[in-house]
């Protein structure tokens, strides 16, 4: 196919260059939209498919396929753990609980068993899957003692409930898992799951199920704040971002619009926790500040929990500068960034979301600071958008940045685009969709070092030549105040950094996994359509990390979330790097080895 649209472009323009003279042909300029009329027709009658190759064409297609199979088999098949994917499913599979039990059915007694002798007895298997939700009302009868001590003081002794569930709700640590994941992996509605579970005798609420997912998000701060600090010692940072709504800080922008220009006095939600140094500054006021006689209804009470907004806020900024210098960014975005804690094992990948007023590039630098020192060279997979760069100078001057662009956003304008010049157009998504089947065949042959740089170096290399040239061809075809031209000039602008993966096996083409993980955001947005407070926003970024982590892990999702509930909070707190998806795996095969 490659061949044939390479010869039925070549067949198209020298019909072109022979009909120049004609006084009815448009000539080919530069132009802003669509093609000529001769230019449609003639690719109408000339489609790629009626071209028949020649047989030295067809003996260099098979010379081509034959070299692609040595370079796959190249490293006798070994597969090295460092290559391997990781798992992209969005919804895991080890997130639903499932039971086996078996049912001996005896053949019942009938007519045509009489008079009849049995000759031989069949055991036949088969499988029926039971699907159904249950919501189980467990009473615990608990045991109290009163007791009176040597001084007389009397004393009320209770069991502890803490096996089943969290103190003050009346849910056990399973129903606290499987309320995160469906929410946080499944993006369901809060008000649908409580008409769902809601049952004679107990009645749930949207709201109240909101408090139960801050509870649990509450518990899973501090390893969500570890992620975010493993992640900036990665050597390989990829990221993407997308809009989110939240009608708390739509509600205070408007406030300033209608403001007019004028002094706002109210402080803004995030006032707490806009950057680090806001963080500190409010904590620090925070615990100077005395106790209002008991009153435990000022915002700043030393002996109130901070909110997940400024618990976060110490770590990462929430609120980043315009690159203009006027003023603060105002535009709410989710983003999401992973890489990998170790750089050999793919399970290590850490995934992480954030909510916050900037971009890719705002929340990676906030990261970045606290890189090690010695880790000087960072790679930076993004679709090279000037938001998604790395600008700070104390950053710049630490760390040596390596941007690695995306293939799957430089083919985007081609594929949304083809109809205006369906010719080249074909062609390039063409040998796009042949740098896709390079990638797949790898997986397929087990990826490692020799085979990943032999077909990259030499088979995707020759097609992405292929891809400058056809770019150039429409460069000069179409203005850059064109889709096509502006695709065109992207790819040839940033070459170099679309390319760089060919020669280092441990990159990917496309930066296809962030749009993946960006993709429940869409869910949530058709499903809920925002979220009220930051606060609640807060709570979907810490689940979610957790989550998609532990699927990167392999860990099932269900047991490892009841088994981090059950820990003690100030352990956790105290030591998170041991309760983070990857450690916990780690421990997890290290307990089955010892026993």
């Amino acid at each position: 196919m490659n061949t044939r649209h390479t010869d039925n472009a070549k067949r198209i323009k020298d019909k072109l260059d022979k009909m120049k003279t004609e006084p009815t042909i448009e000539p080919m300029i530069e132009r802003e939209s669509g093609i000529s009329a001769m230019e449609r027709k003639l690719i109408e009658q000339m489609p790629v498919e009626s071209i028949e190759l020649t047989q030295e064409q067809q003996a260099e297609v098979e010379a081509t396929a034959r070299r692609f199979v040595e370079h796959l088999e190249q490293g006798q098949g070994r597969a090295d753990a460092e290559l391997q994917s990781v798992n992209e499913t969005l919804m895991p599979g080890g997130a639903v609980l499932s039971t086996e039990h078996v049912e001996n059915l005896a053949v019942e007694a009938s007519e045509e068993l009489t008079d009849a002798t049995v000759i031989k007895t069949l055991n036949d298997k088969r499988v029926r899957y039971d699907i159904s939700i249950n919501v189980s009302r467990i009473e615990l009868d608990v045991d109290k003692k009163v007791v009176v001590k040597d001084n007389g003081q009397r004393t009320v002794i209770a069991a502890s409930t803490a096996e089943y569930g969290p103190a003050r709700y009346s849910v056990t640590w399973s129903a606290l898992a499987t309320l995160a994941v469906l929410v946080g992996e499944f993006a369901f509605p809060l008000n649908r799951l409580a008409t769902l579970f809601s049952c004679v005798g107990k009645r749930f609420t949207a709201g109240g199920l909101s408090r139960l997912l801050h509870y649990v998000a509450v518990r899973l701060v501090a390893i969500y704040i570890e992620l975010g600090d493993q992640l900036a010692d990665g050597e390989i940072l990829a990221g993407d971002d997308t809009p989110c709504r939240v009608l708390e800080v739509n509600a205070y922008l408007d406030k300033l619009k209608q403001a007019s220009g004028a002094t706002q006095k109210d402080e803004s939600p995030w006032a707490h926790y806009r950057t680090k140094a806001a963080t500190e500054e409010y904590l620090t006021r925070r615990q100077q500040q005395p106790r209002d006689n008991g009153n435990r209804q000022a915002e700043d009470t030393p002996d109130e929990e901070p909110s997940l907004g400024v618990l976060i806020g110490r770590y990462f900024d929430f609120e980043s500068e315009r690159q203009d210098g006027q003023g603060a960014k105002q535009s709410i975005n989710t983003t999401v960034i992973s890489g990998r804690s170790v750089a050999a094992d793919p399970r290590s990948l850490i995934v992480f979301y954030r909510s916050h007023l900037g971009g890719c590039g705002n929340l990676m630098e906030s990261i970045l600071h606290s890189r090690r020192p010695s880790a000087k060279d960072v790679i930076v997979q993004t679709d090279l958008s000037t938001t998604n760069l790395i600008r700070d100078p104390e950053l710049l001057a630490r760390f040596i940045f390596k941007y690695i662009g995306c293939s799957a956003h430089a083919r985007r304008p081609f594929a949304l685009y083809e109809q205006e010049d369906p010719m080249y157009c074909s062609h390039i998504l063409h040998l796009f969709k042949g740098l896709a089947i390079h990638e797949e065949r790898l997986d397929a042959h087990s990826r490692n070092r020799q085979n990943v740089l032999a077909v990259r170096q030499a088979d995707s290399r020759a097609l992405w030549e292929q891809i400058r040239e056809i770019a150039t061809e429409l460069q000069a075809r179409w203005s850059k105040a064109s889709k096509l031209g502006t695709g065109a000039r992207y790819i040839l602008k940033h070459y170099e950094k679309l390319t760089a993966y060919l020669d280092d096996p441990r990159l990917e083409p496309t930066n296809n996994l962030r749009e993946r993980m960006l993709r429940t955001e869409k869910l949530i947005e058709n499903s809920s359509m925002f979220r009220r407070s930051l606060e609640g926003r807060f709570v979907l970024d810490i689940i979610r990390t957790i989550l998609q982590t532990a699927v990167a892990a392999g860990v099932p999702i269900q047991e490892y979330l009841v088994s981090v509930l059950r820990e003690d909070p100030d352990e956790i707190a105290n030591h998170p790097e041991r309760f983070t998806p990857h450690a916990w795996a780690e421990r997890a095969v290290s307990e089955r080895q010892n026993s």
